[in-house]
């Protein structure tokens, strides 16, 4: 007795913390689960769009270079910064990225959100 394509019903139970989908005869497994390193790439990302945002209300211009001074309330934040400076300053056309030993928040042009942890400056190169 041969079995043909009719006769046979697939189904996909993807294992916990995965995300499945199939479209034209093809599917796709994502693992859901949030690594450390990822969960570090996204504060980085949070503190670009933090201090790009910082730039705008300053009255800067896109091309202007800055330089930042930056202070962390949380390790996580802190860590993310420390990893991920370089990219993050090459991103926001920081000429320098400092990480300071006390709040910033006296200091000119100062910013702070308290749900990522982080206090910082953005002044005109």
């Amino acid at each position: 007795m041969e079995v043909t394509a009719d006769e046979v019903i697939v189904t996909e139970t993807p294992r916990e913390g995965w995300a499945v989908a199939t479209a034209d005869g093809e599917t796709v497994g994502l693992d859901l689960a949030i690594t450390p390193e990822l969960r570090l790439a996204g504060i980085a990302r949070d503190a670009v769009r933090l201090i790009q945002d910082a730039r705008k209300t300053s009255g800067l211009e896109v091309s202007d270079r800055i330089t930042v001074l930056w202070f962390a309330t949380t390790p996580e934040t802190r860590e993310a910064l420390r990893v991920h400076g370089t990219a993050i300053a090459a991103d926001v056309l920081a000429v320098e990225f400092t990480e300071n030993d006390a709040p910033v928040d006296a200091k000119p042009q100062a910013f702070r959100d308290a749900e990522l942890g982080l206090e910082f400056s953005v002044v005109k190169a």
